[in-house]
């Protein structure tokens, strides 16, 4: 339902030209930042060259220069933006429209051999696929962005071939993973989902229940550093330097013979990431999909 402007919900706008290729990535930064939304500025007509750059709205409900300035550094740091580009800056507007246009663009989604996600208002199933239903929200993690994707496909996998029975997802953002691993598991497995965002948990009870497993995930926000026990499966889909900082909790989890996926980095991250956890567990997997990798590690059986 349409709304006088006088009453639309206002946001903070954030402007930065980036790469075109990578303006999907730069947005999945973003929503990890704290954008509720991305939008590339203006349409392309038809038979136009393609751009090289292009201008990326970053919309929120509130951001802090200092915060501002964080997400623009991290973006430059990965190569993200136009070289010589100058940000618009920030400036308060009154909604757009975007907020239900973007969702046209949110349509079924596969991943993996068995996977397809699709959002609440576009129900949909295929034969021989698992359909997972997903409310996109502040919480990073639709399955669209290449590094939820390849959790998913890492995930698919470990649970297809091992079926783990304790799995921990750690920083659950939109719990698709977690949903996954119980749709996947058949319901069989006890799954734990923490995250310190309380907006993330929200979304991932939120998500769990139009799937019907919420009965199946336990979502809590306890810090990492607070579970003592071993876990046969843990999927981590968090920023590299998050990673590298969880790296003593994440290694010391992991069970006997159990698996840990990490996703959440670009490729040229990768190896800083994995120099953390290489020891006393080894690679079995290091897959890049788009520029961002996803990485699976092993402990050894006793």
């Amino acid at each position: 339902m349409q709304r006088a402007a006088a009453s639309r919900r206002s946001y903070t706008r954030a402007i930065f030209r980036t790469h075109a290729h990578l303006a999907d990535e730069a947005a999945g930064i973003l929503v990890a930042g704290g954008a509720i939304g991305c939008a590339v500025a203006g349409m392309k007509l038809p038979r136009a060259r393609d751009q090289k750059t292009v201008a990326l709205e970053a919309y929120f409900d509130a951001i802090s220069s200092v915060d501002l300035a964080r997400l623009k550094a991290t973006l430059q740091q990965a190569g993200m933006l136009a070289d010589g580009a100058v940000d618009g800056g920030a400036r308060r507007i009154v909604d757009p429209g975007w907020s239900t246009l973007w969702m046209k663009r949110f349509g079924p989604f596969r991943v993996g051999r068995r996977i397809l996600i699709v959002p609440p208002w576009k129900r949909a199933g295929e034969p021989g696929r698992t359909t997972i239903v997903i409310q996109p929200a502040q919480a990073f993690g639709t399955g669209h962005h290449p590094t939820t994707a390849g959790a998913l496909r890492a995930l698919e996998s470990i649970v297809m071939a091992h079926a783990p029975k304790s799995i921990l997802d750690a920083g659950t953002g939109s719990g698709v993973l977690a949903i996954a691993a119980a749709l996947l598991g058949k319901r069989t497995a006890e799954i734990i989902a923490i995250d310190i965002d309380p907006t993330a948990l929200e979304n991932a009870r939120a998500n769990a229940r139009l799937n019907g497993v919420e009965k199946s995930i336990r979502f809590s926000p306890v810090p990492l550093g607070s579970l003592h026990r071993h876990f046969d499966l843990i999927a981590a889909n968090i920023l590299s330097g998050t990673l590298i900082e969880l790296a003593p909790h994440l290694k010391r989890l992991v069970a006997p013979g159990g698996r840990l996926i990490l996703g959440g980095f670009l490729a040229d991250e990768a190896g800083d990431v994995l120099g953390h956890y290489r020891s006393p567990l080894r690679c079995l997997s290091r897959k890049t999909h788009r520029g961002w990798t996803t990485i699976v590690m092993a402990r050894a059986p006793r």
